[in-house]
């Protein structure tokens, strides 16, 4: 679902808060797939903006999909992972 994010940001749907709402809507798929959201750490503020503007003009979604993805907690995963198994 970074597709989603990645389409609204490039796209300008709206005239302001297309990033964050491409964000917001991203994670709402994803939580409710049951999977994690996906949180940007501070610390990766500048590498998240300089590879948007490499992404903007390129509209190449796999260096922004790998960096997103990199930006899941492993430790969240493995806790869903291991509540999905109790339940079955």
């Amino acid at each position: 679902m970074i597709f989603v994010f990645l389409e609204m940001a490039r796209n300008q749907f709206f005239y302001d808060v297309n990033k964050r709402l491409g964000r917001l809507m991203m994670n709402g798929i994803l939580l409710d797939a049951g999977y994690p959201a996906i949180n940007l750490p501070a610390r990766r503020q500048l590498e998240f903006n300089q590879l948007m503007l490499e992404f903007y003009p390129s509209g190449d979604p796999a260096p922004m999909n790998r960096f997103m993805r990199s930006c899941l907690d492993e430790r969240i995963i493995g806790i869903m992972q291991e509540t999905r198994q109790t339940k079955k």
